[in-house]
């Protein structure tokens, strides 16, 4: 959980001895084994900011299908409706959860630290299963509408309970593209894995008002601080980036430039934590919208997803132009939630968001 709140970009000289290179990237030119970024000497690329259009297109999906699935009856009173809302319950985050979140998301920083090659196999895994469900998850509705509902019908599986059909037409598809992307390292296949990631935990987590919103965004805004820039006072390396580079699964998005030099591609890349976090957020400001009947166009949704991308575009040009590797939260925590909480104070509708 902790290496995916960071932007990764090109390794700045003056940090290049430490090895701060953002999460999880090396330079190709150092003989790292990660992702090859751009070379500290390259200027903005046409990249860094595509990056920010990918994730802000990736989060109206995201929001709009939490909000409404797809082929599912969301008019009022339908008992599809219900049931999705009472799921939908069922995964909000409440404001104890989010102290559980950053604690747990630390501890597991330092285990993945301490003890990283048998961690790294283990979260590998992990991932790895996640991924598979996560991208069966992003097709189903669609794949169940092209093989008109042929396959829904529930099989019972012991200790699992009733399966759709479905599932099991899927899962060979969804393991071969994890397998795919195991043996290849792809790009493709790690963004789309990643995208499927993103959105499954959008529509499977949700925010129950902007009290927790500012609370684990605030607590995520001094996490990643610490955890960048004060932990190698206190442990001797910087934790984040070596838990970072050490790790080699999608949870991260990346954008090949388009001005590399040299015959393999370099990447730019965002992290899964810098769309999840802020994208709850904006899941919450379009179920409000939708609440109130404001139009998604000139509500808290737009507003804040200008202030995301307002956020996020100075973190790409200031580590584009200068190099500076650094959290991409702490631009994009003030830029989401100032915007909301203002519109939200200027309407007199903040206690009603807060609670």
């Amino acid at each position: 959980a902790g290496a995916v709140s960071k932007v990764n970009h090109p390794r700045p000289p003056m940090l290049k001895r430490q090895g701060l290179a953002g999460s999880g990237a090396h330079n190709s030119s150092d003989g790292g084994s990660g992702v090859p970024t751009a070379k500290k000497d390259s200027t903005l690329d046409p990249a860094n900011l595509l990056v920010v259009v990918i994730a802000a297109l990736i989060l109206v999906y995201a929001s709009h299908r939490a909000l409404r699935p797809p082929f599912v009856d969301m008019s009022p009173g339908s008992g599809e409706a219900m049931a999705y809302e009472e799921q939908a319950e069922a995964g909000e985050m409440q404001l104890q959860t989010t102290f559980v979140f950053v604690v747990v998301a630390s501890c597991s920083l330092m285990l993945i630290f301490y003890f990283m090659s048998a961690m790294a196999v283990l979260i590998t895994i992990l991932f790895s299963f996640i991924a598979a469900l996560a991208l069966g998850a992003l097709v189903y509705p669609y794949a169940d509408a092209w093989t008109n509902n042929r396959f829904s019908k529930e099989v019972d599986i012991p200790w699992l309970g009733p399966i759709p059909q479905l599932f099991f037409v899927l899962l060979p598809f969804c393991a071969a593209a994890v397998l795919g992307w195991l043996l290849t390292k792809s790009w493709i296949l790690n963004n789309v894995l990643a995208i499927s990631l993103i959105i499954f935990f959008l529509t499977s987590v949700r925010l129950s008002s902007l009290k927790v919103a500012s609370c684990l965004l605030v607590l995520a805004f001094f996490y990643d601080i610490f955890w960048v820039f004060l932990s190698s006072n206190i442990f001797g390396q910087n934790v984040m980036v070596k838990v970072a580079t050490g790790l080699d699964v999608p949870i991260k998005i990346l954008v090949p430039l388009f001005f590399s030099t040299g015959a393999d591609l370099q990447f730019t890349l965002i992290g899964l934590g810098d769309i999840v976090l802020p994208g709850l957020l904006l899941c919450f400001a379009m179920r409000f919208d939708d609440s109130k009947g404001i139009p998604l166009t000139a509500g808290y949704f737009a507003l804040t997803m200008v202030g995301y991308c307002v956020g996020l575009t100075i973190c790409e040009v200031v580590v584009g132009c200068f190099h500076l590797a650094q959290p991409a939260m702490i631009y994009l925590v003030p830029g989401t939630l100032i915007p909301f909480t203002y519109v939200a104070h200027s309407r007199g509708e903040l206690g009603e968001a807060w609670e």
